[in-house]
């Protein structure tokens, strides 16, 4: 859900990012399209030295690498991505005939474990608090766990504390609701905080400093606040002008997501008529995601499998990073609310089993109900090769010490070396490098990668420019990609070292995500760098 909240055209705001181009701000230079495959030496841009790369590979044959991409969906007819699309070569599609016998019928680019027979699939599924209250309701309520023990002492413990943080979180979103639907308490609520933001560094973490005190609505208000910031309002003076002009449309959007949040009678899961409660169950959903007329299908993925494998040089749109990858598309991710354990334990698997060598995972929450068939899953994937990278979130959090899923920990204290962990770096060598939202960690977080006004494309052969450490994972996946097309016998744990030991690493004290604190860049992953494709291919020759 956090990661999704990045998405500037999409969600609550879309109500307040179109008014961003007329308003004044302070001067800076504007950013080529493809600033992220720049050189930071040749072009003073903190880039992935994507040219270069390409420079020392000229006579180098490849071989197609299949990547997974597990997420929203990809519009699969998109002019930047059709003809990159997977396609497996044992389906004959819409013929109803599981050819292959994967238990899969007619999955000829992908599965969409979100979506009924016919492709029809939900939007909206509950936080995931919400989904551990209503699957463990009826079993957990009332036990005593005195007489429990094990994995069912472990399932009561987080449905404690789900249930505390469902209440409260019920309890807030009636408040919202009416704080936003009375537009007098609304401003009146904005008035009696704004003042606390006065000389305040302009980042998430002055928003939840703020002292809300025990109004309901002021602190309903506050809410909404970390729910609409994004880097690209460059001030609260310009945030709160907006909020005011667009108060209109941001009404509706808002009293229409208090109705998915923290909501225990949602059904959008219905239709695809498996068991959410039954975490081994395999064979559901559909081999299409029918986007139709929707705003937010398909959007998330489709923009993440463009950054990692658009058509180079076809010129439309943008060049992906990979230049002979085959993108499998694999729906898990709902565009509002959290993923289920299950879909993404079964998306991992499906991915493996259909060839995939390396799966990017642009997406997290903070409880994992059934971690142990997550973990089985990245298992799984270690035992056969396959290299996973994940966004590590928008928080503006050391990953280091919060709870976050998934994650390459497994329950018996072993880590997967197959997972990689990517924070999210901006175009600028200053102390902006960092972005402001990005999590950062120096045990958890590998490395860093461009993930700032990343332009790619989205459904109807359209293209937009999103931020978020959903847009840097799919960066490493490109060069991890990359890497495994030109150089076939380098093993997931090979790639995942050349890419640890390859980063560039910038000698600059930058400011730590939402804090005015400033810390060695290096210190702020595993890694201490920026992944650096050029210099990713040396090693590799090298190997």
């Amino acid at each position: 859900m956090t990661i999704r909240k990045t998405i500037l055209l999409t969600g609550l705001a879309l109500s307040v990012s179109s008014l961003l181009h007329a308003q004044p701000g302070p001067a800076r230079r504007p950013l080529p399209k493809n600033w992220s495959h720049l050189d930071p030496a040749k072009d003073s841009i903190a880039g992935i030295s994507l040219s270069e790369a390409y420079e020392l590979l000229k006579g180098r044959t490849s071989q197609p690498v299949i990547v997974g991409i597990i997420d929203s969906g990809v519009d699969i007819e998109h002019e930047d991505l059709k003809d990159v699309i997977w396609k497996n070569p044992k389906e004959t599609p819409d013929n109803n005939i599981d050819e292959d016998k994967n238990g899969y019928t007619d999955d000829v680019t992908g599965w969409n474990f979100m979506g009924a027979k016919d492709g029809t699939t939900y939007e909206t599924d509950q936080e995931e608090v919400t989904q551990i209250y209503v699957l463990w309701k009826d079993k957990y309520d009332k036990a005593d766990p005195k007489k429990l023990k094990g994995r069912a002492l472990e399932e009561y413990a987080m449905y404690q504390k789900a249930k505390e943080r469902f209440e409260k979180g019920y309890k807030a979103n009636e408040a919202k609701r009416l704080a936003v639907s009375d537009s007098a308490k609304f401003f009146a609520a904005l008035n009696t905080l704004k003042p606390q933001l006065q000389g305040k560094p302009f980042e998430i973490g002055s928003i939840n400093a703020l002292d809300a005190g025990a109004d309901p609505v002021t602190g309903a208000v506050k809410s909404v606040l970390g729910e609409v910031f994004t880097e690209q309002f460059r001030s609260f003076e310009i945030m709160f002008r907006l909020l005011e002009r667009a108060y209109p449309r941001l009404k509706d959007a808002l009293l229409a997501e208090t109705k998915k949040t923290f909501n225990p009678d949602i059904q959008g899961r219905k239709m695809v008529g498996d068991n959410p409660a039954d975490p081994n169950e395999r064979f559901y959903g559909s081999p299409k995601l029918i986007i139709g007329d929707s705003e937010e299908l398909a959007m998330h993925g489709t923009h993440v499998a463009g950054i990692v494998g658009a058509k180079r040089g076809n010129n439309l749109g943008v060049d992906g990073i990979a230049d002979n990858v085959r993108i499998m598309t694999v729906a898990v991710v709902p565009s509002n609310g959290d993923e289920r354990d299950k879909d993404v334990a079964n998306g991992i698997r499906y991915a493996v089993d259909n060839g995939a060598k390396v799966i990017n995972m642009s997406f997290g929450k903070r409880f994992s109900p059934f971690k142990p068939q997550v973990d089985a899953a990245i298992r799984y994937a270690e035992e056969r090769d396959v290299l996973i990278v994940h966004a590590s979130g928008n928080n503006a959090e050391n990953y280091d010490s919060i709870p976050a899923y998934p994650r390459p920990e497994y329950e018996d204290g072993t880590t997967a070396r197959n997972f990689m962990t990517v924070g999210n770096s901006t175009a600028y060598l200053n102390e902006g490098l960092p972005a402001r939202s990005s999590n950062y960690g120096s045990r958890t977080v590998d490395l860093f990668a461009p993930g700032s006004d990343i332009e790619s494309t989205i459904p109807r052969n359209n293209y937009a420019a999103f931020t978020g450490t959903s847009m840097a994972a799919p960066c490493v996946a490109g060069v991890a990609a990359l890497l495994r097309s030109y150089f076939p016998n380098l093993t997931a744990v090979q790639v995942k070292e050349i890419l640890m030991k390859s980063v560039y690493k910038p000698q600059l004290n930058v400011l730590r995500p939402s804090s005015q604190q400033r810390v060695p860049f290096s210190s702020l992953s595993v890694s201490g760098g920026i992944v650096n494709a050029a210099q990713a291919v040396k090693l590799a020759q090298g190997k």
